[in-house]
């Protein structure tokens, strides 16, 4: 990396500016795609298996590992080769064989948000990337319009409101039970369309036929659904409705308890 220039630019808001261009031509292609730790969010996963037309629970068997945060939340990190270079998947000698679908962090790179807390952006590259040597010039918003991440980002805030959600602020943790709940919603998406399409789902829970149908159809619509469906199972809030019928039953079991 470029030390003057990341020194001098470490920190940048939207529209500070950057130089960076990755191709064939530099003698380190590919090279950043080794050896690296690459979280997936769950529209990842969606973007990737679906590119390269396989299953959820096919994708995530064979392309990740899934671990447990401190909070109990499910991680899932994509499986690199075990080779000497601990290489990507998904490399090949001329480039990227997902590009269309690689994920968030390989489209941001080599920019990052600084924290989930505050604003602004860090440069994170590998000292040996001549990338910071080109001549292309970027704001960070254009670099994001180039990289396709405003559908990301709109994906993810849906994911962000569940990870980063005040029950856990408030120091709560996932038992086993409610991390596998998360899972399935989130990431094992054939699963989840499962369990609502194959059971009293839609006669437990008040969703219009419109709705069901998109959910049916439409995969993004299907992850939203599940958001919600984590939000109002995990922490009691109201993004789900339960038909009359159900509700009067909660109720009466609650006021057995009494």
């Amino acid at each position: 990396m470029n030390e003057e220039y990341t020194e001098k630019h470490q920190r940048l808001s939207l529209y500070d500016k950057f130089k960076f261009s990755c191709h064939k031509g530099l003698s380190c292609f590919n090279t950043c795609c080794n050896d690296v730790n690459i979280f997936l969010t769950p529209y990842d996963v969606l973007r990737m298996r679906r590119g390269i037309g396989l299953s959820s629970g096919e994708f995530l068997e064979r392309y990740t590992i899934a671990l447990l945060g401190e909070e109990g939340l499910p991680l899932v990190v994509l499986k690199m080769i075990e080779d000497e270079n601990k290489s990507c998947p998904f490399v090949l000698s001329d480039g990227c064989g997902i590009y269309q679908d690689r994920p968030w962090s390989c489209r941001m790179y080599p920019i990052f948000p600084a924290s989930s807390k505050e604003e602004g952006f860090l440069i994170e590259g590998k000292p040996s990337c001549l990338g910071f040597k080109e001549g292309k010039e970027w704001t960070v918003k254009e670099w994001k319009k180039d990289q396709g991440i405003d559908i990301y980002d709109k994906m993810n805030e849906s994911y962000k409101a569940v990870t980063f959600h005040d029950y856990f602020q408030k120091g709560n943790k996932l038992d086993s039970g409610k991390a596998k709940m998360l899972y399935k919603a989130c990431y094992d998406m054939d699963e989840f369309k499962r369990f609502i399409f194959e059971t009293r789902f839609f006669d437990i829970y008040d969703i219009e036929k419109e709705g069901i149908e998109k959910i049916k159809e439409d995969e993004e619509e299907l992850l939203n659904f599940g958001y919600r469906w984590v939000r109002s199972n995990l922490f009691g809030e109201d993004t789900l409705k339960l038909k009359d019928k159900e509700m009067d039953k909660l109720l009466q079991a609650k006021r057995g308890k009494q």
